[in-house]
């Protein structure tokens, strides 16, 4: 009985207990302020990465569940999506081993969501309210990494407008000037085919990197890569305001894909999308606690470089487990 009044052991007052607080990710972000010592363990200088994440859920009673596109099964499903976040660093495996404590999980409600609580955004309003918030931390990152839909002229415009430097994959249909003339990416890039650009065999990418400009937002760099893969040569288009040659500014870009890295990790090992309650609330608490979960585990390869992500994680599984029954022996006595 003691045991119960401590901890919810059934599914139903999981739930309630979850979406017990109807605004939760505004705590979760004075916790990880840095007051908590959570930003001193960063790199100086990292770079600010941020990516949409979606998580699949079957029932359409669960509140806000919409129609979204996974690019992990490269097609459209039911489930929310998140913006998610963190700081990473060109050379290092920041969420593998090393010590940058940030990460985070946003809400992305789209239009069945919309509430008074959790409005509708934009991938540009979303980006605004994470540089803003990172800005107010105190963290002076060196640039913003970002997909191609966080690439809109309003956001890009925005970032320049505050001296925020920026990397961004960039739609191969959108439009650019090259001197006195409009074109699309693509077109740009026919002109240069690799035989045109220049390997990096540090890279395996051929790359070719162009002063161009983008209306309403003002001159960039554009970078032009071929990259090899099962299919063939593919293009990729990446802009950026970023200062640097052309392997420092790639080995910046290839620090996102911790990112990536990070989502497989907190869905398959850590049962980001195993939430059953129907509040959103409760499904950002959720995804709150992953990201409390990801880091103990993250403390422990820290502490022993040579143990196995699995290894770790049955480390800190015991280790909560133990705090929880020392708290409830303490209790009963």
């Amino acid at each position: 009985m003691q045991q119960q009044g401590c901890l919810p052991v059934g599914r139903h007052q999981t739930c309630r207990t979850l979406a017990s607080d109807p605004l939760p990710h505004n705590s979760a972000l004075t916790r990880r302020q840095p007051k908590d010592g959570l930003f001193g363990s960063a790199p100086s200088r990292g770079f600010l990465a941020v990516d949409l994440i979606t998580i699949k859920h079957e029932g359409e009673r669960i509140e806000g569940v919409g129609r979204h596109y996974s690019s992990s099964t490269r097609g459209v499903c039911w489930g929310h999506t998140f913006t998610s976040s963190a700081l990473v660093s060109p050379g290092q495996d920041p969420y593998l081993r090393g010590r940058i404590r940030w990460i985070r999980c946003d809400p992305f409600p789209d239009s069945r969501m919309a509430t008074r609580e959790y409005p509708k955004l934009t991938p540009s309003e979303a980006l605004s309210n994470l540089v803003g918030d990172s800005i107010m931390a105190g963290y002076e990152f060196s640039g913003l990494l970002a997909d191609a839909q966080f690439a809109t002229k309003l956001s890009l415009r925005s970032l320049k407008l505050l001296g925020v430097p920026f990397l961004m994959r960039y739609r191969t249909n959108a439009k650019i000037i090259v001197g006195d003339k409009i074109m699309k990416v693509r077109e740009l890039a026919e002109r240069y085919p690799r035989g045109s650009a220049r390997w990096y065999s540090k890279l395996e990418r051929y790359v070719k990197r162009l002063k161009v400009a983008i209306p309403k937002v003002g001159a960039v760099d554009l970078l032009i890569v071929w990259k090899w893969q099962s299919r063939g040569w593919q293009l990729t288009a990446l802009v950026s305001t970023i200062e640097g040659g052309v392997q420092e500014v790639m080995r910046a870009w290839k620090s996102r894909w911790s990112l990536e890295v990070s989502h497989r990790i907190r869905k398959q090992n850590l049962a980001l999308g195993g939430c059953q309650c129907r509040s959103f609330a409760a499904h950002l608490k959720h995804a709150d606690l992953v990201i409390e979960a990801f880091n103990l585990v993250r403390e422990q390869r820290r502490r022993s470089p040579d143990l196995s992500w699995r290894a770790a994680q049955c480390l800190a599984a015991e280790g909560l487990e133990s705090a929880m029954v020392t708290g409830l022996n303490a209790i009963a006595a």
